[in-house]
Parts: C-alpha cells; sequence; structure tokens
C-alpha cells in the first residue's frame, strides 16, 4: 500500500487566548512554506464553527488547549483534537476530560508538555501531574516553546535564545523520551510535536523582539502524516479532509521532523518479512511475534545518524540514508534521526514506534 505524506504544525495560539496574531496571520505564514495543515488549539475556548476551513490552500483545524483555570498553579494541559463540542466543562477533572474528548466521534487527546524544565527566569512550571489518567492517544513528545526555558539562566542568554533560538535547539527533552519510552511499554502512545507558539514580543532591557513567530514556526517542528489517500483540500471535502487526518494521527501514522535542520520529507520507517517488497507495518502499526526474523528498515532524505532504539535502548545505528535491522526480538521499535547542523549534533527526526507484541 502506498502513503500519501502530509506536513503541518500542531498545537498553536491566536488572539483567541494569548497568541499575538490573528488566525490569518498564521495561516498565511504556513501556507508561505507550504504547511498542508494547522492545528490552532487555543485555551479553553473552542472557535472551530468560526475558524476552521481550506484557508489561503491551508487545511486549518481547530481544537482546544484546555486546563482548569483555577488551579494554582496551572498543570495538567490538554490538547483536544476533533472536538465538536466545547469540553472545558470538564477542566478540573482531568480524567473526566479525557473521557469527554474521547467520547466524541473524532476525539483525540494529547498530554501538553507532560514535563516542564524551569530556569532562574521562569520559574513557572506546566508539566503533566494526574499521571493516573487513562485512556489518552498520546502526549506531545517535544514542545519547541518549551524547550528553550532551560537556556534563558540569565538576561544576556535570553536575549541570545531569542536571536539565535536555531542554536540552542537539541531535541525533545531527553526526560520526555524516557517518560515516552516507558508508556509505550504497556500500549501504543502516540507522539506528536507541538511549536506551542504565541509570537508574542519579549523585552529584555533594551531589546525587543518578537520570540518564535509564526513564520520561524512554520519552518520549524512539524508532524507528517501518512495517508491511505491524498487530502482532496476543496472548500467542500473539508469534513473528509479533518476525518482522514485524525484517523493517522490516532494511528500514529507519523513523526516528527524539525525541518529547519533540513525538511524531514520523504522519511519512512516500516516493517517487512523477509524477501518480501510490500511492508506489513508502518509507525503506529503493531505486529505479532513471528517465528521468521523482522526486516526493519529506515530511510532518510538526507545523509544523517539513524538510530534504533527497542524499547528505549540502542540496538543498531549507522550514518547514511538508510538502515536495515532483522531482530526476532518483540518490543517497542522506533527510529531517531541525529543530524549536524549549526555546529552541533540536533534530533531531526523522531518515529512513532513499530510494535512487536
Amino acid at each position: 500500500m502506498s502513503y500519501h505524506e502530509i506536513r503541518g504544525n500542531i498545537h498553536m495560539h491566536t488572539t483567541y487566548s494569548d497568541g499575538a496574531g490573528s488566525f490569518d496571520e498564521l495561516i498565511r505564514a504556513a501556507a508561505k512554506v507550504g504547511l498542508d495543515f494547522v492545528y490552532v488549539t487555543d485555551h479553553n475556548v473552542l472557535v472551530r464553527d468560526k475558524e476552521e476551513g481550506l484557508r489561503h490552500g491551508v487545511l486549518t483545524l481547530v481544537g482546544q488547549e484546555v486546563d482548569d483555570l483555577n488551579r494554582v498553579p496551572r498543570r495538567n494541559h490538554l490538547l483536544c483534537l476533533g472536538v465538536e463540542t466545547d469540553v472545558n466543562a470538564y477542566a478540573a477533572d482531568p480524567q473526566a476530560l479525557i473521557d469527554a474528548v474521547m467520547a466524541q466521534p473524532q476525539g483525540l487527546t494529547f498530554l501538553a508538555h507532560p514535563i516542564d524544565e524551569i530556569s532562574p527566569l521562569f520559574q513557572d512550571r506546566y508539566d503533566w501531574v494526574s499521571w493516573e489518567v487513562t485512556g489518552y492517544t498520546g502526549i506531545e513528545l517535544w514542545n519547541y516553546m518549551a524547550h528553550f526555558k532551560s537556556h534563558t539562566t540569565s538576561r544576556p542568554q535570553a536575549v541570545l535564545t531569542g536571536y539565535f533560538p536555531h542554536l540552542f535547539t537539541l531535541g525533545p527533552l531527553p526526560a520526555t523520551l524516557a517518560l515516552w519510552d516507558n508508556l509505550c511499554r504497556t500500549r501504543p502512545v502516540v507522539a506528536l510535536g507541538g511549536t506551542d507558539v504565541h509570537a508574542k514580543r519579549i523585552r529584555v532591557g533594551i531589546f525587543s523582539r518578537i520570540f518564535l513567530p509564526y513564520a520561524h514556526c512554520a519552518r520549524a517542528l512539524n508532524t507528517h502524516l501518512l495517508l491511505p489517500h491524498p487530502l482532496q483540500k476543496e472548500e467542500t471535502s473539508v469534513g473528509q479532509d479533518r476525518a482522514a487526518l485524525l484517523a493517522a494521527l490516532g494511528a500514529g501514522h507519523c513523526w516528527l521532523g524539525y525541518d529547519l535542520a533540513g525538511d524531514s520529507t520523504g522519511f519512512r520507517f516500516a516493517a517487512y518479512h523477509s524477501g518480501q517488497d510490500e511492508p506489513v507495518a508502518i509507525m503506529g502499526d503493531t505486529l505479532p511475534p513471528a517465528n521468521t526474523p523482522l526486516h526493519l528498515r529506515a530511510e532518510t532524505p538526507a545523509p544523517a545518524q539513524i538510530r534504533l532504539l527497542r524499547d528505549g535502548q540502542l540496538i543498531a545505528q549507522t550514518h547514511g540514508t538508510r538502515l536495515d535491522h532483522e531482530s526476532s526480538q518483540g518490543g517497542v521499535y522506533r527510529i531517531e534521526v541525529w543530524k549536524k547542523r549549526w555546529g552541533k549534533l540536533r534530533g531531526w527526526i523522531f518515529s512513532n514506534p513499530i510494535y512487536v507484541r
């Protein structure tokens, strides 16, 4: 089966909540770099009826990021995608909130910035703490905006980060990767990347700059999805395109691509039975253990360091555009690709796993 790749930006904010720009500004930035979709998730408000549609050629989808406004500190942020009705009424109870979203026909739930670091300049922490919850779709493996907090250890450092963010971007927090590997031991947990873009102007002394504007984030951390059919991208097909996108995302048929370091379009990770050309599984799929070794293959659009992990442990790596590995063991197999850019090795691609169990 051939798949059609789309890429887009997830977890975005506008003036409907605490973002600095309008929907139109956000969408124009996405269109300029050729994104197929955006998923806007303003805080505790659902404006799907007003803003969702095909705009400037970009499939514009609207969900919400929900948390309890009365909780101090405001932790447990949930990305609610595919929702048709506002779920803010459940914000005080994380499990009830997850259940309310998942009960909707296309509802998906992702724990936003599940681990959140602090720094001397940013002491507020917005991590997930209610780990007794069950039934959520996945986690935000890499929150692009929050990643920079740990680098702002002083005012001069904050200025450097604001002007040259690409020099400080290394990849998802190691603690979040470890958390994800642990969660995947018991069930499939889908990972996505979120820019969490607000495009706010930050002032540090005499310096003033929009930190992570929409145009930057549209080129930076994107989620790439594999669909069985191309998006139709017609005004009359928004509902069908939305359903196809959410089905692929919910199945984990996707990867995170730090596209600022190089376009990750064309990456693939699949499993094959020996001697066969057609894959028996792609990212997100589950396979039962077989009597014969499973052939795992990862292909990248440019040479880089490709790492294959099983249950969070490195089992094979190479430098190039293709990694092949045979295994007879069950486990959770995923790919990380690291690429040297701006003088350092940086996380480029993080696949969802293929589960063998």
